[in-house]
C-alpha cells in the first residue's frame, strides 16, 4: 500500500459509486453498450442476408470451410510428428545407393606450373 495521501492524488483515489452487485456503474453501462451494439450489428446482418440470400449461403460456407480447416490443420500436423517420431514416415533401403550421374563433359586438370 502507497503511503502518499489521497489530496496529493485525487485522480488515485476511489470516486465509482458501486452498484448494489457490487460492480462498477461505469462497468454495468459498459456491458449494457456492449449488449446494445450487439445487437444491433446482429439486426444489420439478418437484413443483409434476407436481402441477399445466396451472398449469406456462400459467406457461411466460407465460414464453415475456414473452421473446418482451423480444426483439420493441427490434427494433421499431430499424426504427421507421431508418425515420424515412430519411424513409420517413408521406407527406408538399406545399404543401396542410387547410382552416381555421369558428367557430360570430362574433367580437365588445371595447367602445372614448374
Amino acid at each position: 500500500m502507497s503511503t502518499i495521501p489521497n489530496s496529493a492524488m485525487p485522480h488515485a483515489g476511489p470516486t465509482e459509486e458501486t452498484a448494489e452487485g457490487g460492480e462498477t456503474l461505469t462497468m454495468a453501462r459498459r456491458a449494457a453498450d456492449l449488449a446494445q451494439s450487439a445487437r444491433a450489428q446482429a439486426g444489420k446482418l439478418v437484413e443483409l442476408a434476407r436481402e441477399n440470400p445466396k451472398t449469406a449461403i456462400a459467406a457461411g460456407a466460407a465460414i464453415a470451410a475456414g473452421t473446418a480447416a482451423a480444426v483439420a490443420i493441427p490434427l494433421v500436423r499431430g499424426k504427421q510428428r507421431r508418425s515420424a517420431a515412430n519411424g513409420s514416415s517413408a521406407p527406408k533401403s538399406e545399404g543401396t545407393k542410387a547410382p552416381a550421374r555421369k558428367r557430360s563433359t570430362t574433367r580437365r586438370s588445371p595447367a602445372k606450373k614448374s
